[in-house]
Order: C-alpha cells, then sequence, then structure tokens
C-alpha cells in the first residue's frame, strides 16, 4: 500500500482518525504532571540527659543510646500497624516504588554484608502522593517516638532528671518530589503521542479495508438474476 492508498483511507474513515487524535490527546494532558510522590524525611537524635548529641568517639555513651534506640523502635505503636521493617529496609521507599507508607531505621553504618549499629537515632521516612499527608505522617511518628521513649522509662521508674530525651520536638524535616523529573515526563509523553498516532492510522487502514469488503460488489450489465426454484 503506497502512501496516497494510505492518505485516502484517512480521508474516508476520518471520523476513526479524529476519535484518535482526541484519544492521544487525552491521554498526553493526563500523562504530562507526571506521578508525583513526596518523600518526608527527619532523623530523631537520642540525648544523655542534660547534654547535646554525642559523637561516635563517646565510646562509653554510644552503645547504651544505641541499645535504647533500637528498643523504642521495637516499642513503637506505629510498627505493629505494618509499617516497613526498619531493621532489613536499606534503600528509599521512593525507589522502590511505594506510593504511600513509611519506614522507621536505626542506622546501620556496616554496609551491605555487615552491620554496625553506632548512630543513636531513628531515620524516618513517609511517603504520599500528597505532600501535606507525607509530612503530617511524619510528624505524627516521631512524636510517637517522644512518647514512647518517656513511656519506657517511667515504667523502669528512672527519675525525670535523669531520663534521655529526643530531638523529635526540634528535628528538620526534608520533603522533597520523589516524581519523574521533567525530561523524563517529555520523553513519556512523546512516546505517546507517537504510539497513538501510529495506532490512529493503522486502526483507520484496516476498518477502511473491512469495510471495503464488506460492500456488495456491482452486478454486471447483461446478467439477470435467476430466481431459484423450489425442489
Amino acid at each position: 500500500m503506497s502512501a496516497a492508498d494510505v492518505l485516502q483511507c484517512l480521508a474516508r474513515r476520518w471520523y476513526i482518525v479524529l476519535l484518535g487524535l482526541m484519544m492521544t490527546c487525552a491521554g498526553c494532558l493526563a500523562a504530562a504532571p507526571g506521578q508525583h510522590v513526596y518523600s518526608a524525611r527527619a532523623s530523631v537524635v537520642f540525648l544523655w540527659p542534660g547534654s547535646g548529641p554525642v559523637s561516635r568517639t563517646d565510646d562509653t555513651a554510644v552503645p547504651a543510646l544505641v541499645n535504647f534506640a533500637a528498643m523504642v523502635r521495637l516499642a513503637l505503636p506505629a510498627l505493629s500497624e505494618g509499617a516497613s521493617d526498619g531493621g532489613a529496609f536499606g534503600g528509599s521507599l521512593v525507589g522502590a516504588e511505594v506510593r504511600r507508607g513509611y519506614v522507621i531505621v536505626l542506622p546501620n553504618s556496616g554496609g551491605q554484608w555487615s552491620q554496625s549499629y553506632n548512630q543513636p537515632m531513628l531515620a524516618i521516612e513517609a511517603v504520599d502522593v500528597d505532600p501535606q499527608a507525607a509530612e503530617n505522617q511524619l510528624t505524627a511518628i516521631m512524636r510517637q517516638i517522644d512518647e514512647t521513649t518517656a513511656e519506657l522509662q517511667e515504667r523502669l521508674a528512672i527519675p525525670p532528671a535523669e531520663r534521655v530525651t529526643t530531638t523529635a520536638g526540634t528535628a528538620n524535616i526534608d520533603l522533597v518530589d520523589g516524581g519523574v523529573n521533567a525530561g523524563t515526563r517529555v520523553r513519556g509523553v512523546s512516546a505517546l503521542g507517537v504510539l497513538g498516532a501510529f495506532s490512529t492510522i493503522v486502526g483507520a487502514v484496516l476498518a477502511d479495508r473491512a469495510l471495503q469488503r464488506r460492500r456488495p460488489r456491482p452486478v454486471r450489465q447483461g446478467m439477470t438474476a435467476v430466481p431459484a426454484r423450489g425442489v
């Protein structure tokens, strides 16, 4: 089939072409904004009473605070409601294609094949398609960490002046858009447009061929139809 034949098919089936172009434009408009997934992150540091954050060189303080941070993470009410396993998770929820959820991690400094916990903190990430929802989830988790920290020490009857505190109330929240970037959206919309145009042309040509076959053939001159005789 030549290009002229294809153009004739498109002209005869203009309504199919119009429908295909409308569907293609609708798909491109829907895909243009991209899929936005917002990631809210923060780190809650555990502090000795009356002091600031300890460094990794404070050998006498770090192990006790790390153990207490791990205890708090396991005691969080949120962990019993389906949060990601913070002990096994080692990446970003956005990278794992999670659109709604959160994770609470005791940072592992030992790499993939070894475990070394020498940071008295809990790293938190909450993701959602709505940025405010992600930030609210993160704030709620930090509040739970602070409350759980106080409850555990209250059960142990530790005097208030000697209790471990956290930076949950003053921790900085980092909110980023983890969706696709502008270049990826442009390439995606372009590919969708090309695919839609190709599908429209193929559909119009196939429909034209099918309708042409179903059209009744003209009767030749000089021939008369003979009615069938009954048996």
